[in-house]
């Protein structure tokens, strides 16, 4: 290891002491940037609005709500979401008849669809849109 090596990872490591680590459920930095590209693959790409409408007030039925109501579909926890949105839900178990295809019926990555779903679980958090 060179000079210049030792001493970048003295600095690193010297920065890092005193920072907490996050704690369970606490939101971090990561997570708002997921967040945010959640919301614009759901306003984009992932075509979630067309159905959930731009602020997840539910298009479809009352049941395509997403702001501000108990998920339909699956429990209100982060893999179980993520499952939800790569596998859809057949017109046969869902609340309205009406389809919602794998992925949104978009291309989205697994990591894409993460982002996704931590954006409906922060739309989950809101009031109803009025």
């Amino acid at each position: 290891m060179t000079v210049r090596c030792r001493v970048l990872l003295l600095c690193v490591l010297g920065a890092s002491i005193g920072r907490a680590a996050p704690v369970l459920g606490q939101v971090t930095s990561t997570d708002s940037i997921a967040v945010a590209k959640g919301k614009a693959l759901f306003h984009g790409k992932g075509l979630c609005f067309s159905c959930h409408g731009k602020e997840g007030e539910g298009l479809l039925a009352p049941s395509t709500r997403l702001a501000g109501r108990v998920l339909v579909h699956t429990k209100p926890t982060l893999p179980e979401l993520i499952a939800l949105i790569k596998t859809g839900v057949d017109s046969a178990h869902s609340s309205i008849t009406q389809s919602m295809p794998e992925r949104g019926g978009s291309r989205m990555t697994d990591t894409e669809v993460e982002a996704v779903a931590k954006y409906v679980m922060e739309l989950q958090k809101r009031a109803p849109p009025r």
